[in-house]
């Protein structure tokens, strides 16, 4: 029997050890959690069976599942960031000569606050967790392009258990 887990990737690059496809392993996990319906309705139109459950060492109600691992997915979802102008107390000024001033203006980059775009979540194979070559270029906004923006990061894993 197989069943899925989802893991954030911050969870598992805080205190995860790297899996492998091949790997047994003994996993966290919650099945009934806020999280875990959360995550479900995110995946469920990527995955071809429901996500089982969640991984996570921060919460409480924890069960231990064991499994042999036969996939492992990145997931990838979409931050809609809105960039904003910082302010600078002193705009830089720069002297042409005879007295002559020339200010610049607000040149600091701006600030950005994001949010996740729910339903645009797609899944990416990867050989191990973590996996850095997953992440997406790009996945920080441009703070000097002031508005909305699209990116793409890796939020996390699914994990692929086969059970016995």
């Amino acid at each position: 029997m197989r069943e899925r887990y989802y893991t954030a990737a911050w969870e598992w690059g805080c205190c995860g050890t790297p899996l492998h496809v091949g790997d047994d392993v003994e996993l966290e996990v919650q099945y009934e959690s806020d999280y875990a319906g959360i995550m479900r309705a995110e995946l469920a139109s990527v995955l071809s069976a429901s996500l089982t459950g969640v991984e996570t060492r921060h919460d409480d109600d924890m069960v231990v599942r064991r499994g042999r691992i036969v996939a492992l997915d990145g997931v990838i979802s979409d931050t809609k960031w809105v960039v904003t102008p910082r302010t600078t107390q002193d705009p830089p000024i720069h002297s042409m000569g005879n007295g002559a001033i020339v200010s610049f203006g607000n040149t600091a980059p701006g600030e950005a606050e994001g949010t996740a775009v729910e339903g645009t979540s797609r899944l990416v194979p990867v050989a191990a967790v973590p996996d850095a070559d997953t992440q997406p270029a790009g996945t920080e906004p441009d703070l000097t392009v002031y508005g909305e923006q699209i990116t793409a990061a890796l939020s996390g894993y699914v994990i692929t258990l086969e059970v016995p």
